[in-house]
């Protein structure tokens, strides 16, 4: 019997997306569930998982922090991506970070137990609209066709949309458990890649992208 990983912060989805996969015939598998990322990680220090699913959005610590950390204490472990955020603009991210597959939750009830199914045969995973060819096309074009926000690293990244939703950075600082003043380092960079003047104008490039 397999056993899985569900790290979402909504209990309906994720219970739901649970009967889901333990009411499928000739598919034998126990899931444990987490509510945030640290729950995840007391889990991970106790059991080995056959596969987890991450939320991008969790409180505190965000679902990509999750997948940076579950690829360093757990490489071996495939991970799909399961997101309200369209595939264009996380999908990239998530992969280069060491995620499996990517999958809205729009396509979830579709198309979850296919991609459980690829992922677990060492496969990547998009759905059927954001094809492997489009996602390799992606990740070859050069830098300067890429949007803005892709030059972050991945930390200026996570606090520009903690910005983006509206978080002070004291707030940031102890969601992520870094000093306040590295927090205003990270911002007053990612302002300087971004071309940015005010918050306005990075709430406003997060709405055009999608990002928040």
């Amino acid at each position: 019997m397999k056993r899985f990983l569900f790290v979402d912060d909504h209990l309906m989805v994720r219970q739901g997306l649970i009967t889901l996969l333990c009411s499928i015939k000739d598919f034998p598998v126990t899931c444990d569930g987490a509510a945030s990322a640290e729950e995840a990680f007391e889990l991970l220090a106790e059991h080995t998982y056959d596969l987890a699913i991450l939320d991008i959005s969790l409180p505190g610590k965000g679902g990509l922090e999750l997948l940076t950390h579950l690829r360093q204490v757990a490489p071996g472990t495939p991970v799909l991506m399961l997101s309200m955020f369209p595939e264009e603009q996380f999908a990239l991210r998530a992969l280069r970070l060491g995620a499996s597959g990517y999958l809205t939750k729009q396509q979830a009830a579709d198309e979850l137990v296919i991609a459980i199914h690829k992922v677990l045969a060492g496969e990547r995973y998009l759905s059927r609209s954001f094809s492997d060819t489009l996602i390799s096309n992606i990740l070859e074009e050069s830098e300067q066709n890429e949007p803005r926000h892709t030059k972050l690293s991945n930390r200026e990244f996570e606090i520009f949309r903690r910005l983006a939703s509206g978080q002070i950075l004291k707030q940031i600082s102890v969601d992520l458990g870094i000093n306040i003043k590295t927090v205003s380092t990270y911002k007053t960079r990612l302002f300087a890649k971004m071309k940015f003047r005010k918050n306005t104008e990075l709430i406003a490039y997060a709405l055009e992208q999608q990002l928040a």
